[in-house]
């Protein structure tokens, strides 16, 4: 009579078949927390990126329109490195608010006063105070928010200065996650004053 044999698997064979497939297994995870890491980091820029523009684009907007306040008080009233106070319609209203942009920490942040009374006053106590940016890294890495010029292109060193003041260079410096990947990104925008 005649007889089928059936062979399955030694020991040996499961073994090598089983490590096999861990190290398949182990190199596709690998190669997708690469790849989702990746895509986070890019992310991660993207939102940073975001960040930095939308206050940059709304501080340079609104230097360039500051003019004389509604108490007719001159459109600049205080300079630093980390803030800038001046009057500006900055919502189109015909009415001109005082306006400060400053660095709080990480924050970029926007007060705003609005005119009251008659005459017109600006209290201080009003002020509006919004966060237009996040995660600025400026302080700790010792730059300048606001670089300041004059006319003719001279950087402007005694910040009292304020009559002389033309020009304006807002440098913001972003980063989520400064422990890591990926860097610091910086952006940088100027505005010349149009009404003075």
């Amino acid at each position: 009579m005649w007889r089928k044999t059936h062979r399955g698997f030694t020991l040996l064979e499961a073994v090598i078949f089983l490590g096999i497939l861990v190290l398949i297994i182990t190199a596709i995870v690998a190669s997708l927390r690469y790849v989702y890491r990746g895509q986070r980091f890019a992310f991660e820029q993207a939102d940073a990126t975001r960040s930095a523009r939308s206050g940059l684009e709304q501080a340079v907007r609104d230097v360039r329109e500051a003019s004389f306040a509604d108490d007719g008080a001159y459109p600049i009233v205080a300079m630093t490195y980390t803030s800038l106070t001046f009057y500006s319609d900055y919502d189109n209203d015909g009415k001109i608010e005082r306006v400060r942009y400053f660095l709080d920490d990480t924050d970029f942040k926007k007060g705003i006063i609005e005119s009251a009374g008659d005459p017109p006053t600006y209290n201080i106590n009003t002020e509006v105070v919004t966060t237009i940016s996040q995660n600025v890294r400026n302080t700790p890495l010792s730059k300048r928010l606001f670089s300041y010029y004059d006319k003719n292109g001279n950087e402007i060193i005694n910040l009292n200065d304020i009559d002389v003041l033309a020009f304006v260079i807002v440098s913001l410096v972003v980063n989520l996650h400064p422990e890591r990947a990926p860097d610091d990104f910086e952006l940088r925008s100027s505005a010349t004053l149009r009404n003075l």
